[in-house]
């Protein structure tokens, strides 16, 4: 039976079964550090009795109409996949973010071009794309591409969105497919 539970600094000892995954982005420790100081309501894992079975790691960030939520990661290890837990994860973080302190206006997140089954999971929950920001996922030493109009599925994310109520869709963009940015462009 799963739970959900609020993220420890001892889970980070445990994470192996969920990290350990080509699709997962695994950070560096000060990173997990400071969401579990900053945002520790926002940084959650669900739980199978004896193993963390993945986990939500968001936050709140931006100004007025800008203020939002973002998922920095969702993750469910492979062998809870298909069972609809990061769909549990995604609702339980917009219900957190949907009332105080939080009531943000939108839920937004960045995924690679070419995850297409992540894509359809976050367009099945109401996700959209905002725009594509070009060459989110270079290499410091790749640099950005000179064109706007060099697209790469591998390199570049999707700025997904959800709006919610009180933003009334002015998050929300219907042909966000054709808007593109450089990542140095995303600014809240």
């Amino acid at each position: 039976m799963t739970s959900l539970q609020p993220f420890e600094l001892t889970d980070l000892f445990s994470l192996n079964n969920v990290n350990l995954d080509t699709l997962t982005e695994n950070f560096p420790l000060e990173f997990y550090f400071e969401y579990l100081i900053l945002w520790p309501e926002l940084f959650f894992k669900s739980w199978e009795q004896t193993a963390v079975s993945g986990y939500m790691m968001a936050k709140t960030e931006g100004k007025a109409h800008e203020w939002h939520s973002h998922i920095t990661a969702v993750t469910v290890a492979p062998e809870f996949r298909r069972v609809s837990l990061a769909s549990r994860l995604c609702d339980t973080l917009q219900a957190i973010t949907d009332s105080e302190p939080h009531q943000v206006n939108f839920i937004d997140l960045f995924v690679k071009c070419n995850n297409h089954l992540a894509i359809a999971l976050y367009e099945k929950l109401g996700y959209s794309v905002y725009r594509r920001v070009i060459g989110y996922y270079n290499s410091a030493e790749d640099g950005y591409p000179e064109s706007l109009k060099i697209a790469d599925d591998d390199k570049d994310a999707f700025d997904m969105r959800q709006s919610m109520p009180r933003d009334q869709g002015r998050s929300l963009r219907a042909d966000g497919r054709r808007h593109r940015c450089y990542p140095h462009d995303v600014k809240f």
